[in-house]
Order: C-alpha cells, then sequence, then structure tokens
C-alpha cells in the first residue's frame, strides 16, 4: 500500500519563489500546490485539508498576519511556517502571535525548511 504524501500550500506572491519552492517540494516527494493571493488562499483552505502551509507574511493583496488568524481558525491544527524577506524580532513575535508555528527569514535554507517541515509534519500525526 502506498503512503499518502504530504500536501503542502505555498502562499506566496513572488511567482520566482513561489516556483522554487514548488519544484523543491515536489522533488522532495511532497503534494504542492500554490497560490499567490491571500483571499485566494483563504478559500483553498476551506476547500482542502492541507498537512502544512507556507505563508509569506507579504503577499500582493493583503498581510500575510492578517490571514493566520483565519487560516488557524479554519484550520487550527494545521501547521502554518510564516516566511520573510523583512523580518525583525517584532515581526517574529507577531507572526507567531497570530498563529504561525514556525517563521524563518529569506533567503530561505532549504534544507533547514525541509527538516523544520519533517519534524512539523511527524509531530501531526
Amino acid at each position: 500500500m502506498e503512503m499518502k504524501r504530504p500536501c503542502i500550500l505555498i502562499i506566496e506572491d513572488d511567482w520566482e519563489m513561489r516556483s522554487l519552492l514548488e519544484e523543491f517540494l515536489k522533488e522532495e516527494g511532497f503534494e504542492v500546490d500554490s497560490i499567490g493571493d491571500g483571499s485566494g488562499a483563504l478559500s483553498r483552505v476551506y476547500q482542502r485539508i492541507f498537512d502544512l502551509v507556507i505563508i509569506d507574511l507579504w503577499i500582493g493583496d493583503v498581510s500575510g498576519l492578517s490571514i493566520l488568524p483565519v487560516l488557524k481558525k479554519i484550520r487550527p491544527r494545521i501547521p502554518v511556517i510564516a516566511i520573510t524577506a523583512f523580518g525583525s524580532e517584532e515581526v517574529r513575535w507577531r507572526a507567531l502571535d497570530r498563529g504561525a508555528d514556525a517563521y524563518l527569514e529569506k533567503p530561505l535554507q532549504l534544507e533547514e525548511l525541509r527538516s523544520l517541515m519533517d519534524r512539523m509534519i511527524s509531530s501531526r500525526e
């Protein structure tokens, strides 16, 4: 019997970063869905259960910080990794306070991201 591949949602407005993450995660064996805007992301989370969400904190149409509490209200148990190119201790604290389970600053170290994702997904099972 084949194991179900974990499904990851990437919410990232930068096309290059979204493509890089998609390609990396698919090569690592994940099923990947991605979207470049916040309002569309929330409808995806309503429609489908993901094993983990990666969200950029500054997406084009809305702040990822404002989406986080709504996302956690829809799916309280879903692990969320917040990512940003504009990090600071205050941004980190706000992201974690609003529901992110982890926080990473860009440029992302892909192996660090993979290791973090493995820990978060396995702790859910």
